[in-house]
């Protein structure tokens, strides 16, 4: 099984609903006007709206992190559907209380149904996540109301983290409903979305090969000092000193490589003419002498989450290197996370040289 798309929107289409909410009702005892003959009246206010919600930088930010975890929970493959639960128009008894839709509906293989919440929490706030408690039930009772489980997932942006949990994580705090990041991680259930957590050894090491026969120093007016013209004539990749031939290991290293978040050493070889002859990147997880001691002692260090990976790999694509947001989505790419990590490769007799260990957290 692998997820597709349900449908492409088409724009002309999908702006139609935006029309009732750019002109609203027509007073009681006025005719009404041919929507076709108020075409100047509804780009106004549709292009108002727009310039108000593209200078929001908040409300962007809440967004773009809505559509990451659709990409996230689409890239790890495990799951039958994804589909957007609060857009559009419902209409509810209120006999017992208000109804709040979630972002997202999820259906999980074994027919589980999901109601997920998402939520965006910024550096320097992991233990100031806070919401109405009025809020809350109002998305329970929609959630029961539907045959689904209500639960909140929290992008924790400083550590680039994940975590989904069920309401009762929270601590009650008189009309509001408080969450720390240690009682997230506590009751972290993003392994009902097929996450996991990576870890192997290092270094993970990306070398560039160069051709020393044809390295030249620039000339001309607009020649820096030390600037060489160099040929390229291939890549390497290696794992704790050894080379990686695999395909499959390949392409799942040079992934790590640039999206688990390991920090490179730059070394650079040359013969003995000073000529470059190889550039490797060390990649190699950030630590202490003590958190380095303890990688030795348990024989690995931890690559991060999947969800963490593809999080990375999301917002390079969609922000600038200063977080300046170019686009509030991307297409995802469909399992592609247990496409890089089949389940069988732990199976026994199979030998790697790109050795993993994967780790599943289920909630305390």
């Amino acid at each position: 099984m692998v997820l597709r798309r349900g449908r492409k929107g088409e724009l002309g289409i999908e702006v139609l609903p935006l029309i009732e909410l750019a002109l609203g009702e027509t007073p009681d005892g006025q005719t009404a006007a041919l929507l076709r003959d108020r075409h100047p009246e509804t780009i106004a206010a549709i292009s108002s709206a727009l310039r108000k919600s593209l200078g929001n930088v908040s409300r962007l930010q809440g967004h773009q992190t809505q559509y990451a975890f659709e990409a996230v929970t689409v890239a790890l493959g495990s799951i039958r559907l994804i589909k957007t639960e609060d857009a559009g128009l419902y209409y509810f008894d209120d006999a017992q209380g208000k109804l709040l839709p979630p972002d997202f509906r999820i259906v999980l293989y074994d027919g589980t149904v999901l109601l997920v919440e998402v939520k965006l929490v910024a550096p320097g706030m992991e233990n100031k996540v806070k919401m109405r408690a009025e809020d809350m039930a109002a998305a329970q009772e929609y959630a029961g109301l539907t045959g689904g489980r209500l639960l909140y997932a929290h992008y924790w942006a400083g550590p680039n983290l994940w975590t989904l949990v069920d309401p009762s994580r929270f601590d009650e705090a008189g009309s509001q409903r408080r969450l720390t990041i240690s009682s997230a991680m506590k009751g972290n259930e993003m392994a009902l979305l097929g996450d996991a957590q990576l870890a192997g050894k290092w270094p993970l090491t990306i070398s560039i090969l160069f051709n020393p026969d044809q390295e030249q120093t620039t000339t001309g007016p607009d020649a820096q000092e030390g600037e060489r013209l160099v040929e390229v004539t291939g890549f390497q990749l290696s794992n704790a000193g050894q080379r990686i031939t695999d395909p499959a290991e390949m392409k799942l290293a040079w992934f790590l490589g640039q999206y688990a978040g390991w920090v490179p050493e730059e070394v650079t070889h040359t013969d003995g003419d000073g000529r470059i002859i190889r550039l490797d990147y060390h990649l190699a997880p950030d630590g202490d002498e003590e958190t380095f001691a303890a990688y030795t002692q348990q024989g690995f260090a931890f690559f991060g989450a999947l969800s963490s990976a593809y999080t990375r790999r999301f917002l390079m694509a969609t922000t600038t290197e200063n977080g300046d947001i170019t686009a509030l989505r991307q297409e995802p790419s469909p399992a592609l996370m247990t496409q890089l990590v089949p389940h069988d490769y732990w199976d026994p007799g199979r030998k790697h040289v790109l050795n993993l260990w994967r780790f599943r957290q289920r909630p305390s």
